[in-house]
């Protein structure tokens, strides 16, 4: 009916209009879901100028027939009561007997099964969808509703592939409806673990949970261990992580006892457990355990190429690059995310795709290289929107909002993105996510200069990833916790010394009283540097024990800010140059990836540099400090560097 329609040059809101029928039954005609009765049939088939036999056919009755003209008078005339028994034997086709319509309406079932087969490996999602809709129009007319239950979830996976949720979970409802109708449990436990999955995806979590908790207690062997991993699934998500645990133990201790029971067999259990160990390697990458998550990416790796799992290979690539990503791997972290990037294309995994750039977003991000991060972040968005996936919808704003954080003057496009990304996880839960968008808002206020809201930023980042175990974006939480007390003391510092120019003819005549004041003014400096050194110390601590790089450097920057405001310039130093040193291992990083070193586009990677180089000149180092620029290699620093050495000389001068 489709290709008919097609061919006739008419749109689905014309034909609807021609026949007297609303466009909602046209398209229930092309779904399979409403079976065309003859008389609708033969105005259809009058409108698209072909015989009524054009839809029970394998051929191709278009082609046959001398023109549209003559085919839709045959049509119309077929119809007319008025048509002489002479003229209908020379226009009108013959109607096929029943038994013969069963036959064909079978032999073009087959065909199209078999199609759909071929279509699901290697996958071609697309075709496969399109495929499955044209058996659905068939199998209607059969009332097998097993067969078109089985069709349905066919569509509904083939969708959540190619990214339709909305219609996925549409095609997916309905063939658990059929299902349940023809007592086809097995039929239903699939239907209902891929619904999930699709309801997951739109971000719609409790009506996912109640699908899989209605299959993880059925009888359904397949679907019971599938419903408490998809169940451990959400409650990683939601960052409980503990259960989430226990309901991968529970998945996995199920698999292998079927197959000490003779239920399955080894390799189903291993395809199982490969799924299992996926889920808990997510629960390792959330709470920081980014070496046990890495060993498991690269078991799953090897069980995915030995079992030819596509999916899970692909998944464990993915994993494998996010560690590195985070453990400051740079160099393998791109060309793992660029080899992932093409084999999801070849094998049609946009979903995948998506992620991956967004990955690589952030790296380029990180790197300083800010267009670039911007591109890949504007795909991922515009994919993830396109397919109406939440959680790739919130990773891609997070990655705009690094990336637009670095560029010059678009501080205003950073904080729009991070906005998005907290309300997303606002309204789907996503304990973790929250826990990033914080502490990228922190980084934004500090770099805005808001104090006080850099540090209820920081604060809520902590209560968070404290509550939920996520110890490396705790430690960075410390770190901005850290930050936000240096930069509140050093703006208490500043009001005091223009006080005290104000006030310096005054001084002699101070009061016991204001000299008192003065006093406690100081011990609560001392004391706030002192919480803010153990804050830093703290998220450093953490940053080494999970491997976590950004936490590494911005923790051994502010500990040196930190050191010297106290008065330490030897401690201070010694923290310097050792997140130099983390610093330059990213160059080189970048370096051995074949990309252009842009690590000093980064402000805050600049800053970093910049902080030793002005402590050596101000320790009168300055050959050492130029020999540090030199060897930087960064000409901006090192033109900025000189302008204020010259301004503070003018300073200096006119005192004198």
């Amino acid at each position: 009916m489709q290709k008919a329609v097609e061919r006739a040059g008419i749109s689905i809101e014309e034909l609807a209009g021609r026949i007297g029928c609303s466009r909602a039954l046209i398209y229930q005609y092309l779904a399979g879901t409403t079976l065309a009765q003859p008389d609708r049939l033969q105005q259809i088939a009058a409108e698209c100028a072909v015989p009524l036999t054009y839809f029970y056919s394998d051929e191709d009755a278009i082609s046959s027939s001398p023109s549209p003209e003559s085919q839709k008078a045959e049509a119309v005339a077929s119809g007319s009561a008025a048509t002489t028994a002479s003229q209908a034997a020379a226009v009108i086709p013959i109607t096929p007997a029943p038994a013969e319509v069963a036959i064909r309406l079978n032999d073009s079932l087959l065909a199209l099964q078999e199609l759909a087969a071929a279509q699901e490996g290697p996958p071609d999602y697309r075709s496969l969808a399109s495929t499955c809709e044209r058996i659905l129009s068939l199998v209607a007319q059969t009332n097998d509703r097993a067969a078109q239950a089985r069709a349905q979830r066919r569509l509904g996976n083939a969708l959540i592939n190619i990214g339709d949720y909305p219609r996925a979970a549409d095609a997916l409802s309905r063939a658990v409806s059929l299902a349940v109708a023809a007592s086809d449990a097995e039929s239903e436990t699939s239907a209902r673990q891929s619904l999930g999955k699709a309801y997951l995806l739109m971000g719609r979590t409790d009506e996912a949970r109640s699908e899989f908790i209605r299959i993880a207690d059925g009888t359904i062997l397949d679907g019971r261990w599938k419903g408490l991993l998809s169940l451990g699934s959400i409650h990683e998500r939601q960052g409980e992580y503990r259960e989430a645990m226990e309901r991968f133990d529970e998945a996995s201790s199920l698999l292998e006892e079927a197959e000490a029971q003779g239920l399955s067999n080894a390799g189903e259990t291993a395809i199982g457990l490969l799924y299992v160990n996926a889920n808990r390697r997510n629960v390792y990458l959330a709470g920081g355990d980014l070496g046990e998550a890495r060993r498991l990416a690269e078991k799953c790796l090897l069980d995915a190429e030995s079992l030819g799992n596509a999916d899970q290979n692909l998944e464990a690539r993915l994993d494998l690059a996010w560690c590195d990503l985070y453990t400051g791997r740079w160099t393998q972290a791109f060309h793992g995310l660029t080899a992932m990037l093409q084999l999801a294309r070849f094998v049609g995994d946009q979903g995948r795709e998506t992620m991956a750039r967004i990955a690589l977003g952030i790296l380029l991000a990180a790197a300083g290289d800010f267009d670039s991060a911007i591109a890949n972040g504007k795909d991922a968005l515009a994919t993830a929107l396109s397919r109406g996936d939440r959680r790739a919808e919130l990773y891609a704003q997070l990655a705009l909002a690094d990336a637009y954080t670095g560029a010059a003057g678009r501080a205003a496009e950073a904080r729009y993105h991070t906005t998005q990304a907290l309300a997303i996880t606002a309204s789907g839960r996503y304990a973790r996510a929250e826990i990033e968008g914080r502490l990228r808002l922190s980084r934004l206020n500090a770099l805005s200069g808001d104090i006080q809201s850099e540090q209820e930023a920081a604060e809520r980042a902590l209560t968070v990833s404290e509550s939920l175990g996520a110890r490396h974006l705790e430690s960075l939480a410390h770190v901005w916790r850290a930050d936000a007390l240096l930069h509140s003391i050093s703006l208490r510092s500043e009001g005091d010394a223009e006080g005290n120019q104000e006030g310096a003819a005054e001084s002699a005549k101070q009061s016991t009283a204001s000299k008192a004041e003065t006093l406690a003014e100081n011990g609560e400096r001392i004391s706030a540097l002192a919480t803010a050194q153990r804050e830093a110390e703290v998220g450093l601590a953490l940053a080494e024990e999970t491997d976590f790089n950004e936490s590494r450097w911005r923790g051994l920057t502010a500990l040196a800010q930190i050191l010297l405001a106290s008065g330490d310039v030897g401690g201070a130093e010694t923290r310097s140059r050792e997140a130099v040193a983390v610093l330059e291992s990213l160059r080189a990083a970048l370096v051995g990836a074949g990309l252009p070193d842009t690590l000093l586009e980064n402000d805050d990677a600049v800053t970093v540099y910049a902080f030793l180089a002005r402590l050596l000149f101000r320790t009168a180092r300055t050959d050492e400090s130029d020999a540090f620029l030199e060897q930087t290699g960064w000409p901006p620093l090192t033109s900025r560097l000189t302008a204020e050495r010259a301004s503070e000389q003018s300073l200096s001068d006119g005192r004198v």
